[in-house]
């Protein structure tokens, strides 16, 4: 069998930058990123490795989960023009969306107050390469994204309806038993009061109201009641969750609520990038 191997030249991507600044080419120049907004700064590790990958000098940086306001100076670094061109289109990008992210959550954390535990379940929903930035953006928040600490099992509405139900699914999931175990609750194949009494007796450590109706809220914490469970059965909601939904169960004897979708669909906050020569 006669092998025929192809070596492709790789063809030398022509930058017009490298034309353009060679008049200036010698001359170092000072970038600052500077917020044009209010908000909570987050993912500033990863515009610092731009800077450097770049062979920028770093000046100064603030760190993630300080509160910046329109005309602070989040990042300063020192370089070559195109190297501070080509910053302005990496660095700004890694911070901006990830800042927006904090902002709000640190927004419905305050609105949750202190007793209500708030965490952001959606990182699922977004591309592999931006959940570093999420979860820098929660940590400088201020909000998790576990609803418990250590190993746990999460079975979702769809293992439930694999498994036929949620006895059947705690079932399956018994045979870890050093981990804890967190359930959806929704009401699909019983109603919401046999699904939170199959998950009593299934041992579950957490049940997750996923409808976002305040009513299920209310019937899954009769049972509870009624069961005696309460004190060992920690209770989850989501579902469209809104600032309105958090004042609401502040009042409510719920433990954790999820939040996915209030922060995924925050604005970002944005910043812009000033440059002088440097002296």
């Amino acid at each position: 069998m006669l092998e025929i191997t192809q070596h492709k030249k790789e063809k030398a991507v022509y930058d017009l930058r490298d034309t353009l600044f060679i008049p200036i080419q010698e001359r170092l120049f000072t970038a600052q990123v500077v917020a044009t907004n209010y908000g909570i700064l987050a993912n500033s590790m990863r515009a610092v490795a731009f800077v450097n990958e770049l062979g920028l000098e770093l000046l100064t940086c603030l760190e993630d989960g300080a509160a910046v306001k329109p005309g602070d100076v989040i990042l300063t670094f020192r370089g070559t023009p195109k190297s501070v061109a080509i910053a302005e289109d990496r660095v700004l990008g890694s911070m901006m969306v990830p800042s927006g992210y904090a902002t709000r959550a640190r927004q419905l954390q305050l609105i949750a107050g202190s007793n209500l535990k708030v965490v952001c379940g959606g990182w699922k929903k977004l591309p592999q390469e931006s959940k570093p930035g999420l979860h820098a953006a929660l940590a400088a928040g201020g909000i998790g994204m576990r609803m418990v600490e250590g190993p746990f099992v999460y079975i979702d509405k769809n293992y439930v309806s694999m498994f036929g139900g949620v006895g059947q699914a705690l079932q399956a999931a018994a045979q870890f038993p050093d981990h804890k175990t967190v359930i959806q609750i929704r009401g699909e194949l019983q109603s919401i009061a046999e699904e939170t009494e199959a998950a009593v007796h299934g041992r579950a450590n957490v049940l997750m109201v996923d409808t976002g109706s305040l009513n299920d809220l209310k019937i899954v914490l009769q049972i509870l009641d009624q069961l005696n469970a309460r004190h060992r059965v920690k209770v989850a909601f989501a579902g469209s969750v809104t600032e309105e939904t958090l004042l609401l169960l502040r009042d409510v004897p719920v433990d954790l609520v999820d939040v996915g979708a209030s922060i995924l669909n925050a604005p970002l906050l944005d910043m812009r990038l000033e440059v002088k020569l440097s002296e």
